[in-house]
């Protein structure tokens, strides 16, 4: 049986991760807009309760970070193999992001998912 796919996170962050999230799961997933020929898009991470996926939302579960579940869109696994989880602060509240050791490789996706995604 294969592990569950992995996104990094360092020390700092996951010492803070279950208290941001107060039982909600992280959720990355992402938003795609396709204009004259080039799709643009942004990777969206965030916090939600959430159930078990289902087979048919295209969502995988992810390892858990510091005891928080990590779901992801299917798409997105192999590019999140090469990522980490970062946070920090705006505005008074704590925002999650991910950083790709390789950016290049959200280009590829794109090129590969053209579609529009809200």
């Amino acid at each position: 049986m294969n592990a569950a796919p992995r996104l990094r996170c360092d020390d700092a962050v996951g010492e803070r991760l279950a208290a941001m999230a107060g039982g909600r799961a992280i959720v990355i997933d992402h938003y795609a807009s396709r204009r004259c020929g080039a799709t643009i898009g942004d990777l969206r991470v965030g916090l939600k309760a959430w159930s078990a996926p289902g087979a048919d939302d295209g969502m995988v579960e992810l390892e858990p970070i510091a005891g928080v579940r990590v779901v992801a869109e299917a798409s997105l696994v192999e590019l999140l193999d090469q990522a980490e989880l970062r946070a920090g602060r705006a505005f008074a509240r704590s925002q999650l992001w991910i950083d790709l050791d390789r950016p290049e490789r959200w280009l590829d996706f794109l090129d590969a998912h053209p579609g529009s995604r809200r």
